[in-house]
């Protein structure tokens, strides 16, 4: 045999086996090899690849250790919406969801699946001709990022799979307990920042733009869910997972197949129990209906599908200490007051601070510097102090009064509808918070530019407004004269600015920190006014009028731009080349049952009314505030007011969520 030809069969030789030892280990946990004999052949492996560049595969064995650096994320449209789950927190909300689903399937006793509900990352899995295609992040469930090479390096992940068909798995990229504790260690001797909790260190881990990097974060992942079960032959839940199980997928050994509401319950009190001593963090349970034959006729909201629910396990508690109360003065001049705490674990965190929300909350609590106080996560993500352990309280203590003038510039505090605020423009607690606002995810996302980066600047005279951000380049050597800053950092930092400048036009208009505007509020105003100045000179009845805004938003924004210094600020920026117009082209819908027809929105829906009109403008729907006889529909949630009433008296169709959403399902695929 010509030696090339003997190099290309040990190469497909080589990769079966490791393919194979590695199935042995990480899915059957029956390794037939030790790991100095894999580590021999996988050796070999890279020096055969090495000399035979040509023989490397895309989805080599070798790409397990990672390498490799990447700019940025590609993004990926999901073929199918990730659809997130609704969450309840106690088994009266358990017994309700079992009455709808038996009510909408007309069975006494409904069979479940019962999982744990992993505390990680929600992915994505793509196959096409027994190939791993795709790994994907779910985003915001539309739209998610392209991390097929990281995905690669999580061993338990198979590269190939048995089944020619395209196939879509699901599940949860997660760092179990014990790479978390080796990672930390690890940090701790380096003096670097540690990770707060396995979801963190999960996601960071995940999204890392070296892949060698992931490699060695030990990440591992549980898969659950087949989008496209029913189409590939299968009518129940469970026989879905035993299939990709065995194709090779991890699938969590502690599902459990039930029948009725109580078996349910019962899962729930015995993982509630379980909890601490799993080797990977959950936060809650998910229960199925396992007959996904059932789906369409249970049926879904916008966002969430009614035939599966996520139980939230009660938050931790613990208690500590409070040493301190620190207040902060927020870009708006909202005084917020902070407990600085002993620190604690708390659901898998080391927490030191937790919000104490306003003044009338530590009133109304009557906390005291020097209490021990009962600390949980709001939600199981935010720590609050829920109570004071007045059993524990020294007999010397006093009431904490809280302070009448700013910490900051001195200048006395306001209280305004409840809340305390320093008024002070000039105040350098609100500056530096606008200033930091401008750079976050919040706003423009500017990479390199965090609270501590801001902070310096503002104190080096370097940044004092939004524009001068665009100016630093000029600076670099006063820049490379700060701690840790050096030629490369600033190259980056400069070539992150001027990448800013391209950004869609509602980060900038959030960015701009304008009172009450938030994420949401300025893409309705950028898909509407389509450019900056058209929204500078919009009148207040214009801008009150829009779904979502409301007068005293609009007043808001009135009052913003007709500040001179803001117009100032404005125009410095449009000189420095930021964008100030729509990046997206507004494409003309396809004709559909939505198309030019007039809507009004009425209740509370299950997804927010600016989520809702998006998607029904998007189809060529025009939204509008009130109900007149040229409204083609409305669609009412819960609780409608009067223009329900009106609707009915004129006659004016009316769908509720179930009703519109397969129309707009249905109009959204033929778009």
């Amino acid at each position: 045999m010509d030696p090339i030809d003997k190099e290309k069969e040990r190469v497909k030789e080589l990769t079966d086996l490791l393919n194979l030892y590695n199935r042995e280990y990480y899915l059957l946990d029956a390794p037939s090899v030790s790991d100095a004999e894999y580590d021999q052949l996988m050796e070999e492996l890279q020096r055969l690849e090495n000399k035979r560049p040509d023989l490397k595969d895309r989805l080599s064995p070798t790409n397990r250790v990672g390498g490799g650096v990447i700019k940025d994320f590609p993004k990926i449209k999901h073929k199918k919406y990730m659809l997130s789950i609704s969450d309840v927190f106690n088994e009266d909300e358990l017994y309700d969801f079992d009455r709808t689903v038996r009510k909408a399937v007309g069975i006494d006793k409904v069979e479940y699946m019962c999982e744990v509900k992993i505390d990680g990352l929600a992915c994505s899995l793509l196959f096409e001709d027994g190939d791993l295609e795709i790994g994907s992040t779910r985003g915001d469930g539309t739209i998610g990022e392209d991390v097929t090479n990281n995905v690669m390096t999580i061993p338990s992940i198979p590269l190939h799979i048995n089944d020619k068909r395209e196939i879509e798995v699901r599940g949860e990229v997660y760092m179990p307990k014990a790479s978390l504790e080796r990672l930390n260690e690890e940090k701790k001797k380096n003096n670097e920042p540690l990770f707060a909790n396995a979801r963190n260190a999960a996601a960071g881990s995940l999204r890392q733009l070296d892949s060698a990097i992931t490699s060695k974060r030990h990440l591992d992942a549980w898969w659950y869910y087949v989008p496209d079960a029913l189409a590939l032959g299968f009518k129940k839940h469970s026989e879905a997972l035993d299939y990709i199980q065995s194709l090779g997928f991890r699938t969590n050994p502690e599902r459990r197949l039930v029948h009725g509401i109580g078996e349910v319950i019962a899962y729930m009190h015995e993982y509630a129990k379980k909890r601490p001593s799993l080797p990977y963090d959950i936060d809650g349970l998910v229960i199925k209906v396992n007959d996904m034959t059932l789906y369409d006729r249970i049926g879904y909201t916008m966002k969430t599908p009614k035939w599966e629910i996520a139980f939230k396990f009660p938050p931790e508690e613990q208690i500590t200490r409070l040493l301190d109360i620190q207040l902060t003065v927020g870009r708006t001049g909202r005084v917020a007051p902070t407990a600085i705490l002993e620190p604690v674990r708390v659901a898998g965190s080391l927490i030191s601070r937790a919000t104490l929300n306003n003044e009338d909350f530590i009133k109304g609590k009557d906390i005291r510097l020097g209490d021990y106080v009962s600390l949980h996560k709001a939600g199981d993500v935010i720590p609050e102090v829920e109570k004071v352990i007045l059993e524990r309280r020294k007999t010397d203590s006093v009431p904490y009064s809280f302070p009448s003038t700013c910490p900051y510039c001195h200048q006395e505090l306001k209280r305004i509808q409840g809340q305390t605020f320093c008024v002070n423009d000039a105040c350098p607690s609100r500056n530096i918070n606008k200033l930091i606002f401008f750079c976050s995810d919040h706003g423009m996302d500017i990479d390199g530019l965090g609270e501590s980066s801001v902070e310096d600047f503002f104190n080096e005279n370097l940044v004092k407004e939004i524009p001068d951000f665009y100016l630093l380049k000029d600076h670099q050597e006063d820049l490379m004269m700060m701690d840790g800053i050096g030629e490369k950092t600033c190259k980056s930092l400069f070539a992150a600015i001027e990448k800013s400048k391209k950004n869609e036009l509602y980060m900038l208009i959030c960015g701009l920190a304008i009172p009450l505007v938030g994420k949401k509020t300025a893409i309705v105003l950028a898909d509407h006014f389509h450019n900056l100045d058209n929204l500078m000179n919009a009148k207040e009845e214009e801008l009150s009028s829009l779904q979502d805004v409301g007068s005293i938003t609009a007043k808001k924004i009135s009052v913003y731009f007709e500040d001179p210094k803001n117009r100032e600020i404005v125009e410095r920026l449009r000189s420095y080349g930021l964008n100030f117009s729509l990046l997206h082209e507004i494409k003309e819908a396809k004709d559909n049952d939505f198309k030019d027809k007039k809507f009004v929105l009425t209740g509370a829906l299950s997804v927010s009314r600016e989520e809702m009109t998006k998607r029904l403008e998007n189809l060529g729907a025009k939204s509008s505030g009130s109900v007149s006889k040229n409204t083609d529909f409305v669609l009412v949630g819960d609780e409608p007011g009067s223009k329900y009433d009106k609707a009915v008296k004129l006659g004016v169709k009316i769908y509720n969520e179930e009703e519109i959403m397969p129309l707009i399902l249905k109009a959204e695929q033929e778009q």
